[in-house]
């Protein structure tokens, strides 16, 4: 990855803008973006859950379907997906699927998820390297799910 930790923060806050979209439209909190290795934004996507009343329609799933479907391909492994949160299991072994092996996230799981496996319990168990950097503006990203929630 070629993004400066200044870029990863501006990211993060484009990111946020999404999540805010998802929450206006009655959905959970989280966004997706797909990045190049330059970190300019080629696809975005934010929780569907309740109005497509689909319970995997989360924003990474969304992110992964709209990328693979625009450019023909299962394989997108010289992309980034950048998240206001750590991915659930679902959502980070479809990355992983879609052959994604550099992640950006904000904010930690939420300690209720179910089942409780994190990113890094999935990153133990992978055969392919995968790169994390987490923690970008992560009490930003925080403090905005914990005030969707309430």
């Amino acid at each position: 990855m070629n993004i400066s930790n200044e870029k990863m923060e501006d990211l993060m806050k484009l990111v946020i803008e999404e999540v805010d979209i998802a929450i206006k439209d009655g959905n959970s909190p989280f966004a997706a973006f797909l990045l190049d290795n330059n970190g300019n934004v080629l696809y975005k996507s934010h929780n569907t859950s309740n109005t497509d009343t689909d319970p995997t329609a989360h924003a990474e799933i969304n992110l992964i379907r709209m990328a693979c479907k625009e450019l023909n391909t299962k394989n997108l492994s010289s992309y980034i997906l950048i998240s206001n949160a750590w991915s659930c299991s679902m959502c980070f072994s479809a990355a992983i699927k879609a052959k994604i092996n550099n992640f950006i996230f904000g904010a930690e799981s939420e300690a209720n998820m179910n089942p409780n496996v994190t990113i890094y319990d999935i990153k133990e168990k992978c055969s392919s390297e995968i790169n994390i950097t987490s923690g970008i503006l992560k009490d930003e990203c925080k403090k905005q799910i914990e005030d969707a929630r309430n």
